[in-house]
């Protein structure tokens, strides 16, 4: 069997998210981790939050999740739950090409905060040395990405 985690992966078609996907080279423009039924991401002008996910994938223009296999979900429950209400890292989108670090434990910018929830949990395809981390880059680590988005398009 195994624990799994869903990483969701979302795209709207307004001015914000056509922006964030251009600064990130992404076709999506929003991450979120789901847990036993609990959303956790970071969102601009709300920061980091909780949500029931029961109709998540509705609230965007196109959401797509992958089952990542973990080893220590609690782990990342333990770290998202200490992060609920730090804020937006703006800063990590507007000046993605000159970080030095995305580690910052004052504020987070969506994917950020779904990578380092995943590294808590024992999910170890992501370089933490890394000065960035965009949707693009959880969406080409996570094996199944593109099946899944293939699926979807198919309905």
């Amino acid at each position: 069997m195994g624990v799994y985690m869903k990483i969701w992966f979302c795209k709207t078609t307004d001015l914000g998210g056509w922006l964030i996907r251009l600064l990130t080279f992404s076709q999506w423009n929003h991450v979120a981790i789901e847990i036993d039924g609990v959303v956790y991401d970071a969102m601009a002008g709300k920061g980091v939050r909780r949500m029931s996910a029961w109709g998540f994938e509705h609230r965007w223009d196109k959401a797509v999740s992958i089952r990542a296999r973990v080893k220590d979900k609690q782990a990342a429950i333990d770290f998202l739950e200490s992060q609920i209400g730090k804020p937006y890292d703006w800063v990590a989108l507007l000046a993605m090409p000159f970080r030095t670090t995305w580690q910052s434990p004052h504020r987070w910018f969506c994917s950020e905060l779904a990578a380092k929830a995943m590294i808590m949990a024992g999910h170890r395809r992501f370089n933490i040395e890394a000065f960035r981390v965009t949707p693009r880059d959880l969406w080409v680590a996570l094996p199944g990405a593109e099946e899944a988005l293939q699926a979807i398009e198919k309905m």
